[in-house]
Parts: structure tokens; C-alpha cells; sequence
């Protein structure tokens, strides 16, 4: 009766008749296509997008001023940093907006409460808040009295 293989002691299987080492080289392998590369890296990629400025539409554009922001208003510091906390903003950003002589849009809260997030109460009635750079560290508010700036407003929509 033959004897399993596993019942063999190690040193005699050593010794037995087997496939020489000319016989195991010429083994013809080919690689199953499982076992290849993978055709996209399996990590997830590193995204870095390149900024693209937010177009400015010009029939979003509602104002016009015929001067500088800066003949119709001042900023306020105080409300800058609360823009810059989130405390003080437009509730829809550049749904109104005016846009200066110098090609400069700014997005527009008036002090009634129209387009203006203010939970902290700050804002006054005769008062129009224009926000430039909204949603970033360098949120500024300038703050003009509407009778002033309806003196500066271009009744013509900018196209």
C-alpha cells in the first residue's frame, strides 16, 4: 500500500524523484489580465481646479452710480467684521447689484431689511449697504443714506 505524501517525513521528500529544475523553467506562464496594472490609479485624485472668477452678467447688474463708491459712501468697520463673520450680509448674494464708474460691482442690502441678513439688528432704515467681496476675509460694507445715492443712481440699466 502506498503512503500518503504528508505522511512522509521531510527529509525523504527530499530525496524522491521529481520535476527537475530544467522542467520548472521551461513552464510557460502568461500573466492572467487580472493581475495587470490597474488603467487608472485606484487613490483618489488630488482636485486643484483652476480659479475662474465668477462672470458678471450685465443683466444682473440692476444700478448704475454715475461716480466712485467712494463719493456716495464710506466703510464701516464695525459691519465689515461682522460681513466677515457672517453676521451681517446679503441673503441672496449679487441679486441686486450696482456697479461703479470704475467697472466695480458691488451687491447691494438696504436698510429696510430687503436682501440683508442682520440678526444682530445694526441696520437703519435710511441707510443702503453695499458689500464688496462677500463670502471672503476681506468683506468690506460701505455704507451710503439712500437719498445720497439715489443722486448717484444712472436710471439706465448697464448693458
Amino acid at each position: 500500500m502506498r503512503r500518503p505524501y504528508f505522511l512522509i517525513p521531510a527529509f525523504l521528500l527530499a530525496l524522491m524523484p521529481g520535476p527537475s529544475r530544467a522542467e520548472q523553467q521551461s513552464l510557460d506562464r502568461t500573466a492572467p489580465p487580472h493581475f495587470e496594472a490597474f488603467p487608472v490609479s485606484p487613490w483618489p485624485p488630488d482636485w486643484l481646479y483652476p480659479f475662474r472668477a465668477t462672470p458678471i452678467r450685465p443683466e444682473r447688474i440692476v444700478y448704475r452710480l454715475k461716480g466712485s463708491v467712494r463719493q456716495v459712501a464710506k466703510v464701516d468697520p464695525v459691519l465689515s467684521k461682522a460681513c466677515r463673520r457672517g453676521a451681517f450680509v446679503q441673503r441672496l448674494n449679487w441679486i441686486f447689484r450696482v456697479q461703479s464708474s470704475d467697472d466695480r460691482p458691488y451687491g447691494i442690502g438696504w436698510g429696510s431689511g430687503v436682501n440683508l441678513h442682520d440678526p444682530e439688528k445694526r441696520s437703519t432704515l435710511d441707510k443702503v449697504y453695499l458689500f464688496d467681496r462677500q463670502d471672503t476675509g476681506l468683506c468690506a460694507v460701505w455704507v451710503a443714506p439712500l437719498e445720497t445715492l439715489r443722486r448717484y443712481l444712472d436710471p439706465s440699466p448697464a448693458r
